[in-house]
């Protein structure tokens, strides 16, 4: 039997950017095959049911939908070199910061993407161009690469990016690449020497919109160069043999990203939660969720602003709090210390009216 596997992506997609460097890492074996037009209609759309990338086919010709998906259903397949810690703050900080990269960073992903045209727009339409058409002559990717970025540079405003927010998601980004850059001096990886799932939440956007695109890629090696370097590792660790900080120990450097985390990510995913609880017991009769369920306020730093509740969010989040509950007697009391120690002691608390789940790469009330 074949043993291959096949990644069905875009260079410029930020879930892309995660699942390839997964692979990677995890030494399997794959060919890569851009998402064209073609692709979408005779493999993605039939075959998953939705129009999203990353795609995984595997050698038994199943297709996997969904970066974390799978990641969690390659792990299985391929135990060696895992990267969820077997330890309980560790494996914590993991679920956190994917969940962070994932959900959270989209934001500056978005704006720095979409708000600097002089820099990057060029760039881009040659991307997605020729990722829909690859064969067509430039003049025509171009025409198609328009199309796409009209789509996607539609979501700019509905996250919440707006010339009131714009100040201090620039803050806030070169803020976290300051204090990235200052772990990555220390660390080669979040949590030691090898790549958790925490890192690929982050990779994300922090390649494929961040490192890749002309503008934040200039700002990302200017002021935050272990960053830059790090993300090079990511994209080239198969060869790279470490492993997990020993004694269950969490970075320092990680702290304060965790503290802003919590301090204004969390109010939204429980906003997000409610809604999503107001949601099913208005539609009870097991209808797909929709990946947009009307809007929340928010703050970044000094400012408030609206954007679009998205209920997968809750799902990523169902992870970090399956972990937590699931810890035992003797584990739980460490990891409530730490969690003080973040002035976030009450973050697991979160009560989830119901539970979500994926079926047939859908969102629905389990």
């Amino acid at each position: 039997m074949n043993s291959q596997y096949t990644l069905y992506g875009s260079p410029a997609s930020l879930y892309t950017g995660k699942v390839r460097a997964y692979l990677n890492y995890k030494r399997v074996p794959f060919t890569e095959t851009l998402s064209s037009l073609g692709v979408y209609k005779k493999i993605i759309i039939p075959k998953t049911g939705v129009r999203f990338i990353p795609v995984v086919q595997t050698p038994e010709k199943e297709f996997l939908q969904d970066s974390t998906h799978i990641i969690d259903s390659l792990e299985a397949r391929f135990p060696q070199r895992p990267v969820y810690p077997d330890t309980p703050k560790q494996k914590l900080v993991a679920l956190l910061l994917e969940l962070y990269g994932d959900e959270w960073l989209r934001i500056p992903a978005m704006h720095y993407r979409w708000n600097f045209p002089e820099d990057n727009l060029s760039f881009i339409l040659h991307e997605f161009g020729s990722s829909v058409m690859p064969k067509a002559p430039r003049f025509v990717q171009r025409w198609l690469g328009q199309k796409v970025v009209n789509k996607f540079s539609g979501y700019v405003a509905p996250l919440g990016i707006n010339k009131d927010t714009i100040p201090a998601i620039e803050a806030w980004y070169e803020e976290l690449l300051g204090l990235l850059n200052t772990h990555f001096k220390q660390h080669d990886f979040l949590l030691g020497s090898c790549p958790s799932i925490g890192d690929y939440g982050l990779m994300g956007p922090l390649y494929a919109h961040l490192y890749r695109d002309p503008y934040p890629g200039k700002l990302m090696k200017k002021i935050a160069p272990e960053v830059a370097k790090w993300v090079e590792r990511m994209n080239d660790s198969g060869a790279i043999e470490g492993s997990f900080l020993s004694g269950d120990k969490v970075p320092e450097t990680l702290e304060p990203i965790l503290e802003r985390m919590f301090c204004e990510y969390w109010p939204v995913l429980e906003k997000v939660t409610s809604a999503v609880s107001q949601w099913i017991e208005k539609n009870p009769n097991g209808h797909e969720i929709p990946r947009m369920i009307g809007m929340h306020s928010f703050s970044l730093g000094d400012a408030n602003s609206e954007q679009m509740t998205l209920p997968y969010s809750q799902w990523m989040l169902q992870r970090v709090l399956d972990h937590y509950q699931q810890l035992t007697v003797d584990q739980k009391p460490a990891v409530d210390e730490f969690l003080e120690k973040l002035d976030a002691g009450q973050v697991m608390d979160i009560q989830l009216r119901h539970r979500l789940a994926r079926k047939n790469n859908l969102l629905v009330a389990s």
